[in-house]
């Protein structure tokens, strides 16, 4: 895709800043993942997902609280920053014998956060400074920058664990190349903003507390129908997602039993074919129809595809069947569905968009995870116990997504259906925001 004169001044700066962030990220949760998943078992993953989830909803919290009341250039630096402040630690800690079921869990957690909580900051700045029809053509060309960070971060974990296989040293050595790294993307940050005026509205209201924080994003979700059932879709999705993703890592780890290192290599190998083919994907489809579909039809896409993995899944035991279905979810999910939902939030006032974007990529996904990890451990328990012969759990949980799915679709069509009445609402009224092409002669 050509970018206009004057357009890539901006748009490889944030490519970078994101390529950098994703890249760090992926490096930590493969060895996060990989690390946990051995040493403490695949039953404990559903523990570890509610204790992140926990960590998603306070860390949420007081990202809305203060994400339409700030500079969000200094946010997304202060984001960057101290996640690199935050990978120092938990290298210390590996480095001085802590336990390590306790570091990779720390170490998960905290890569998650990064995953979760940057893009929202991330996004939110773009969507200030690009019109909502730059919006839909040039967030694709950014979001390249998450894929092509993935396939790095992910190729360098599993070179790692090979290399530090055979030097019998541990690959968390890593992370403090990853705090080098978060610190020049917050270098780059700063200096493409030095001169740039980000014009963007903040809140000026006294909602500085959680309860009116939130009430701000509910009062979008309840009284706009266009958001309300794609709320109901999000949560139905995400409780899919959970039981897919927990499905995939449970096929690897039977693949690799009690093998960090083996584990990590087939983790880390299938996220790079995986970003590879989402590169193409983004390329070939989401860059030449996703501006033509038209937004409101953008969110059919995601429910259908979890209800193919799901069906592929109970058609393929093991390890294949596991890995085609995260590859069909994530796949439509990452390339097709987020940039959908971060050209959506173009159409929200810019004082609220940081708030309810909280909700709309935040709330709904910890307490959609939650809810699921709660149906794990009970099913895992039932099975542990032996009230469920073998492999009847998996079973529940893959139908379960299934159902999920029929779910999201149903409410996926009604959020088509309202869409045009859903702009008239005078919660999406803003003034015209001007492009950041505005006075540059051609």
């Amino acid at each position: 895709m050509r970018l206009k004169l004057g357009e890539w001044k901006l748009v490889l700066p944030l490519l970078g800043v994101l390529a950098i962030n994703t890249l760090v990220l992926e490096i930590a949760d493969v060895v996060a993942t990989s690390g946990f998943v051995s040493k403490v078992g695949p039953a404990q993953v559903p523990w570890l997902w509610l204790a992140d989830m926990a960590a998603t909803l306070l860390l949420s919290g007081f990202y809305a609280l203060v994400v339409d009341r700030m500079s969000r250039v200094q946010l997304v630096g202060l984001l960057l920053g101290g996640a690199a402040l935050a990978y120092l630690v938990i290298q210390s800690l590996l480095s001085y014998g802590a336990p390590e079921g306790v570091t990779y869990f720390l170490l998960y957690i905290l890569s998650d956060q990064q995953l979760i909580v940057f893009p929202l900051a991330f996004w939110a700045l773009a969507n200030d400074m690009y019109t909502p029809s730059e919006a839909k053509r040039l967030f694709p060309v950014i979001a390249a920058g998450s894929a092509l960070g993935s396939i790095v971060g992910n190729s360098v974990g599993a070179g790692s664990a090979v290399v530090f296989a055979r030097l019998g040293q541990s690959s968390s050595q890593l992370l403090s190349v990853g705090a080098a790294l978060l610190l020049t993307g917050a270098a780059v940050l700063w200096l493409t903003f030095r001169n740039r005026p980000v014009r963007a509205r903040q809140s000026t209201r006294g909602e500085a507390n959680l309860r009116g924080t939130l009430q701000v994003g509910m009062d979008f979700f309840r009284n706009v129908p266009l958001f309300t059932y794609l709320a109901v879709a999000m949560l139905l999705m995400q409780l899919a997602l959970t039981f897919v993703e927990y499905h995939f890592l449970y096929s690897i780890d039977r693949a690799a039993p009690s093998n960090s290192l083996l584990f990590q290599t087939i983790y880390s190998a299938y996220k790079v074919a995986f970003i590879a083919t989402m590169i193409l994907f983004q390329w070939l489809v989401v860059g030449r129809f996703l501006d033509k579909v038209g937004l409101k039809n953008t969110f059919l896409a995601l429910p259908f595809a979890l209800l193919l993995a799901a069906s592929s899944a109970l058609a393929l035991p093991g390890f294949l069947g596991g890995a085609i279905a995260r590859f069909v979810a994530r796949l439509v999910e990452r390339g097709w569905d987020e940039p959908s939902r971060k050209s959506l939030q173009n159409l929200i006032p810019d004082e609220r968009r940081g708030r309810v974007g909280a909700f709309l990529d935040s709330y709904f996904y910890a307490v959609a995870t939650m809810a699921g990890c709660v149906i794990l451990l009970l099913l895992l328990w039932l099975s542990a116990s032996g009230r469920l012969p073998p492999g009847a759990a998996q079973t529940i949980y893959l139908g379960l997504a299934g159902l999920a799915s029929l779910g999201a679709i149903w409410a996926a069509f009604k959020s088509r259906a309202t869409y045009e009445a859903s702009l008239l609402d005078w919660r999406l009224a803003r003034p015209r925001r001007r492009s950041v092409l505005d006075g540059i002669e051609f």
